[in-house]
């Protein structure tokens, strides 16, 4: 059993587009008991410590009109780097603009490390003793969020996203069991659907988290690694950078009641750039940092995630980028189990979800870079996440479209496409065709 104190006053930095969106932003102390698990020799999932205490703080985002908002929330358990909602910058206008409310998790002692040193007066007395301690955190949240609720939180439908770290996180949440602990009070699931972002289940460094501090991740071509049928919705939204890994993680579209689920490989998309927030410390890279606009999808994705599961309105497919057979059949990045991808005449990935950054395009994206300063491996690790591009010359635009115009027409066609298809709605469509304006040769 978990006990919920609060609201109070949050200590830590909010996006401003909170604030500016008539949203509020609280606090909430979580304690309790949570149950800690490993694997036996088979790997098969084990209780290894029951009842190991924890204090603990929820966020909550939500409208500052009640009449506002939908009873959508999201749940997010925060990225062990800085206690950062990794979804936030991918999601964030979405939610604001949908009505939708948040609640972020600290569920990982590194997380929760960085929020006690932000105000150890705030936030001294909270503790996570082990790193696997998270995950049934996350699912007695869930569960009290769908049995108690919160002060002035409109809930009817929760779903559960992540982002790289925390991307895995629900992985593993659904893999081992969590998903089936979070129960609604009538039995049904706390957590009516996932989307999983930028995370490839056969990425050995981090496609799946040990379960514990004391275990090892289950092995290469565990079952656990592929997402199985649930009776919930998942999807999983991955750049080119994830799916050079992703090959041995791939599994079928399906729509079956007690199997929905749709993998969308992007290509141009990349994992982070070196302009994003949590890059910041790191060396610049050498390269142009992509411009791919993912966010967009990943609002599209969203929504699409809820229509499936409150509506019953399956989403669209796409096809899967294609893996070439070795590291020496093309570039790609440095990571052991990564392959190279069959990419077109202008170096782009082919296959997966089309957008027009792809099909009109003006640059080669692609998801690795170069740092400048690469004398360490966490310089290079860095450099191996962060996407670039290379623009066409003006000569090579001009061959392709002849002038301005004839490309924004084309561009514009392919845009109105994807709201026809139901990737990204018209607000999005805006942003994209925007991007098209600035475009001169």
């Amino acid at each position: 059993m978990i006990r919920i104190e609060g609201p109070r006053e949050p200590k830590t930095a909010s996006p401003k587009t909170v604030e500016r969106s008539g949203y509020l932003e609280e606090e909430y102390l979580v304690s309790g008991t949570a149950d800690l698990y490993g694997y036996d020799d088979s790997w098969q999932t084990v209780l290894t410590r029951p009842d190991v205490r924890f204090i603990t703080r929820l966020l909550v985002r939500r409208p500052g009109d009640d009449s506002l908002a939908t009873g959508d929330v999201l749940l997010e358990p925060l990225h062990p780097a800085g206690d950062m909602a990794s979804t936030w910058p991918r999601l964030g206008n979405a939610l604001l603009k949908g009505g939708w409310s948040w609640v972020g998790v600290t569920q990982h002692p590194m997380g929760l490390a960085a929020t006690v040193a932000s105000d150890p007066e705030q936030y001294g007395d909270l503790d996570i003793s082990d790193p696997g301690l998270g995950y049934d955190i996350v699912a007695q949240v869930a569960t009290w969020l769908r049995a108690d609720g919160l002060p002035g939180l409109h809930l009817d439908h929760l779903f559960m996203s992540g982002a790289s770290h925390t991307g895995t996180f629900e992985r593993v949440f659904l893999g081992d069991g969590f998903h089936e602990r979070a129960r609604r009070p009538d039995g049904g699931p706390a957590v009516e659907g996932y989307l999983i972002q930028i995370s490839s289940g056969a990425f050995m460094m981090g496609g799946y988290h040990p379960l514990s501090g004391d275990c090892p991740p289950p092995p290469a071509g565990d079952r656990r690694r592929v997402i199985q049928p649930f009776d919930v919705p998942v999807i999983e939204l991955l750049s080119e950078g994830e799916a050079e890994t992703n090959r041995d993680s791939r599994r079928p579209d399906s729509d079956e009641p007690g199997d929905r689920f749709r993998l969308y490989e992007v290509p141009g998309a990349c994992h982070m750039t070196s302009r994003d927030p949590v890059s910041r410390g790191l060396p610049e890279t050498v390269e142009e940092p992509s411009d791919f606009p993912m966010p967009a999808l990943a609002g599209g994705a969203l929504r699409n995630l809820r229509r499936w599961a409150v509506e019953g309105i399956a989403p669209p497919r796409a096809a899967r980028l294609t893996n070439l057979s070795s590291k020496d059949d093309g570039p790609c990045g440095r990571m052991a189990e990564a392959l190279p991808l069959l990419r077109d005449e202008h170096g782009n990935a082919v296959g997966g979800v089309r957008t027009p950054e792809l099909d009109i395009p003006i640059a080669t994206y692609y998801p690795h870079s170069t740092l400048r300063s690469s004398d360490s491996d966490r310089s290079a690790f860095g450099g191996d996440i962060m996407g670039s591009m290379t623009r066409f010359s003006t000569e090579k635009l001009k061959a392709l479209y002849g002038s301005p115009e004839d490309y924004r027409a084309q561009y514009e066609a392919e845009v109105a496409r994807l709201v026809t298809e139901g990737w990204i709605n018209e607000d999005e469509a805006e942003e994209w065709s925007q991007r098209a304006s600035k475009v001169t040769f």
